[in-house]
């Protein structure tokens, strides 16, 4: 059940007021319950249901920053997290240019939140997967159908010694599906996803179909690599623009001196007609109300009419890059802090094009559903290395042809997104599995997408 903000609040007021006399920390609890419901070979299986609590406590002594966590909050388990966080402090390095912690007053933060979704039994959290799994299979009856739905709540407290109180809650909903039919030779599949804040505007039977229908009714041929019209499905578009805001716009990579965009700020990296903000209150993502360091979370241009704007900060990052903080902190604890500040809930601007529309443009290509097992080449470039999988089809005279292998990629971010020419007007949520980080966003043409080896499969 969602817990009080007083009660929670009272909590944090115990910790801070357990510190030795003049200590200056922030403290934040987190806590919440999440479902998980996976289902596989036609049934559901494997229902998980977490529940907890998190103190994390972060203590400033002479520029020196300690941070503990536990999930005892007895008087005991309070007293040795304070324990620990000055401890911790006391051997710490010096970080010169901390600002302090900001100031504040006491406050709830309110955003778009689903009481019922926060309430959902896991009875009727099954029957969200059931959706999806009996859509599938009602589509194709001998395909084997598996995916997960999470579904939870999670309430983010922070207070600090300088009389900052503040208490948001967020819910959220995500489903995956993979639809395969193993038997082919080579295998075949399709997959969909999406999320939202609400149970009730995700339509798991829909995601259910849009995988089935992804799955190729002839065997997939092969296709040369090499650099190709491509048009990214909204999974293969927010993956993209999801990494984009990790190596363009971390605070820690602008200071460390990795950032893609270190030397690009206020210059033309993407097409003018292409915005991104992260806008972490915005019902259109997966809202929350503030940072894990108690600032309220606001627009934040990151590319605006093509412009790169600048790197997100937390404090720390803020002080080092000699900026006001823009309320993208993490939990300081490992290891989200050695992550660093960076955009949660990214949303794509503008787009206009229907999905004929994208794909007459298209003319010749390809079509790539998702990306899977990305991972980063080389940051100051933006280059990514990884394969297409579950939907990959090529697309001759403005119309998909036949169900393409797989093929594996290295390619630049800020080239492939430098060279988008449309994109949809329908946008969907793609999150993480408890909608921490959310990418809003549509299909996406691009002139130029370089392909670098294919498979077998």
């Amino acid at each position: 059940m969602p817990e009080s903000e007083t009660a929670v609040l009272r909590t944090l007021s115990e910790t801070l007021g357990s510190l030795p006399p003049g200590a200056e920390a922030d403290a934040r609890l987190t806590g919440g319950q999440w479902g998980t419901m996976r289902f596989a070979n036609g049934r559901i299986h494997q229902p998980h249901l977490e529940e907890g609590r998190l103190l994390s406590l972060r203590v400033a002594s002479d520029r020196r920053l300690g941070t503990a966590t536990t999930t005892d909050l007895t008087e005991h388990g309070i007293a040795a997290v304070v324990r620990a966080a000055v401890a911790l402090a006391a051997i710490a390095p010096i970080e010169r240019k901390f600002p302090g912690f900001p100031e504040g007053t006491r406050r709830l933060v309110p955003v778009a939140y689903s009481e019922s979704t926060a309430r959902l039994t896991p009875e009727a959290q099954g029957r969200i997967a059931a959706k999806a799994l009996d859509a599938a299979r009602a589509e194709i009856p001998d395909a084997r159908v598996s995916g997960v739905v999470n579904v939870g709540h999670e309430f983010i407290a922070v207070a600090n010694t300088s009389g900052l109180s503040r208490f948001s809650r967020r819910s959220a909903v995500m489903s995956s599906v993979l639809v395969e039919r193993p038997n082919e030779d080579p295998p075949v599949s399709g997959w969909s996803e999406g999320a939202h804040w609400d149970a009730a505007g995700l339509d798991s039977a829909a995601l259910g179909r849009e995988a089935a229908s992804r799955v190729a009714t002839s065997a997939p041929t092969a296709v040369k690599p090499g650099t190709y019209r491509v048009l990214l499905g909204g999974s293969a578009a927010s993956e993209l623009i999801g990494y984009l805001g990790y190596l363009g716009f971390n605070g820690h990579g602008e200071e460390e001196g990795w950032s893609c965009l270190a030397r690009r700020r206020g210059r033309r990296i993407l097409p003018p007609s292409m915005t991104l903000v992260d806008e972490g209150r915005s019902r259109e993502s997966i809202p929350q109300g503030i940072d894990y360091e108690g600032l309220e979370k606001r627009k934040t241009p990151l590319v605006t009419e093509g412009v790169a704007g600048a790197a997100v900060s937390d404090l720390v990052t803020a002080g080092r890059l000699g900026v006001d903080p823009s309320g993208h902190g993490l939990p300081p604890e490992s290891p989200y802090g050695e992550w660093g500040p960076i955009p949660t809930q990214v949303r794509l601007m503008g787009g206009d094009a229907k999905e004929e529309e994208l794909l007459r443009e298209t003319r010749n290509g390809i079509l790539v559903t998702r990306f899977h097992y990305v991972r980063v080449v080389h940051p100051g470039r933006s280059i990514l290395t990884g394969m297409t999988r579950d939907g990959t089809y090529r697309i001759e005279n403005g119309e998909v042809t036949r169900p393409l292998r797989n093929l594996r990629f290295t390619e630049s971010i800020l080239r492939t997104l430098s060279k988008a020419e449309l994109w949809g007007r329908s946008r969907r949520r793609y999150s993480d599995e408890r909608g921490g980080a959310t990418v809003t966003a549509s299909p996406i043409l691009t002139g130029a997408f370089r392909f670098t080896s294919s498979t077998l499969f």
